[in-house]
């Protein structure tokens, strides 16, 4: 089934969405160019680029995720950008990088953005969302709910530890970072 049409929206309109989308990337630490743009994506409402450098990469915001924030038992506009938000922090950030299992997946990487997102939104529903898409994410790859419930409660204080809170905008070519600590973490794979 074809997506429904979009409705079109005033200039007005499309400069308020450009400037609350930028302020909330902004808030939650996002470096690079954040983007609106009026078109259906079928990527659950943004998508993170990853570019040659921080600076350079990019968090396109789509007409869905406005749908979705209007909704109040779906994803606010916060937690869609902190979903990622989450996965350019395990693109850039040294400590989170550096403590990614060996045998990575896109489905791992979907789940740990989740729960980076959790640890960046203020409000409760939102960190509650976001811990259940990451829930969703491993039942959907064929992990038992209540050992996925298990393996998400466990992770999430570890990608905490990891993840300081620090802004790691400023990278160099051996992709260090300014103002993170090493607490040398392992992270625990995803079976």
């Amino acid at each position: 089934m074809p997506p429904l049409p979009l409705e079109p929206i005033t200039a007005a309109e499309q400069r308020a969405r450009q400037h609350g989308v930028a302020q909330i990337a902004r808030l939650l630490g996002f470096v690079g160019r954040a983007e609106y743009r009026h078109i259906r994506s079928q990527a659950g409402g943004a998508q993170f680029g990853l570019a040659d450098v921080a600076e350079e990469d990019v968090l396109i915001v789509y007409a869905e995720a406005f749908e979705r924030d209007a909704d109040p038992d779906d994803f606010s506009l916060e937690a869609i950008v902190a979903h990622e938000r989450g996965h350019q922090l395990l693109a850039r950030h040294p400590r989170l990088s550096r403590n990614l299992p060996v045998a990575w997946s896109e489905v791992s990487e979907e789940i740990v953005a989740s729960l980076l997102g959790s640890l960046l939104v203020q409000n409760e529903k939102d960190q509650q969302e976001l811990l259940l898409k990451a829930l969703f994410e491993a039942d959907k790859h064929g992990m038992e709910p209540d050992r996925a419930t298990l393996f998400i409660m466990e992770l999430r204080p570890f990608w905490r530890e990891c993840y300081d809170g620090t802004d790691e905008a400023e990278h160099d070519s051996r992709g260090s970072s300014h103002g993170v600590q090493d607490a040398g973490c392992q992270a625990p794979c995803l079976v």
